[in-house]
């Protein structure tokens, strides 16, 4: 296996900016997250940066890093985090209540939805996502990291009236 099963376990660097009393720029922190493996080391691992409860933001508020969770957006709220696919692992299908702006970092991911079609994304390639149904399938032997940028979203009404709702990934208990 690649060197880059480190991203798994590694967690991610992160760098938050800010503003001092006379209102001039200045690093708040820098400081590495943990990553969070609920499904243990051969699954998928998740580091949450940043979580807002809602739109538009207080740029003076600390931002909301969540461990041991799987990133949820919140209702009208935003959320900044990256995943971690692990080689040979797949995420089962699942529908969030957001719109989620995605970008691969390292790696490949085959993006499948209901409908049975799907796409490989390669590193450098972007995602806009829908409030759709999906599911993740990394068919290589290497991890693949995605940052992800999810913002609240309206429920999903079919013309037919039918409300098309989260389906939440339970995370296996200990």
């Amino acid at each position: 296996m690649s060197s880059n099963t480190t991203l798994l376990t590694s967690g991610a660097r992160l760098i938050v900016t800010t503003h001092n009393a006379s209102g001039k720029s200045t690093f708040h922190s820098d400081l590495t997250l943990p990553s969070f493996s609920p499904f243990g080391p051969s699954g998928s691992s998740f580091t949450i940066f940043d979580t807002r409860s809602s739109v538009p933001v207080n740029n003076l508020q600390e931002p909301t890093h969540l461990r041991d969770t799987i990133p949820r957006v919140p209702a009208s709220g935003v959320n900044f985090c990256v995943t971690n696919i692990a080689p040979r692992f797949s995420v089962p299908m699942h529908r969030t209540l957001s719109l989620d702006y995605a970008v691969v970092l390292a790696g490949e991911i085959v993006l499948a939805l209901d409908s049975r079609e799907e796409r490989m994304v390669k590193a450098g390639e972007f995602i806009v996502q829908q409030g759709v149904n999906h599911a993740w399938h990394n068919r290589t032997d290497e991890v693949c990291r995605i940052a992800f940028v999810g913002v609240g979203a309206e429920m999903v009404v079919l013309g037919s009236g039918e409300e098309l709702r989260e389906t939440v990934i339970k995370v296996p208990a200990k």
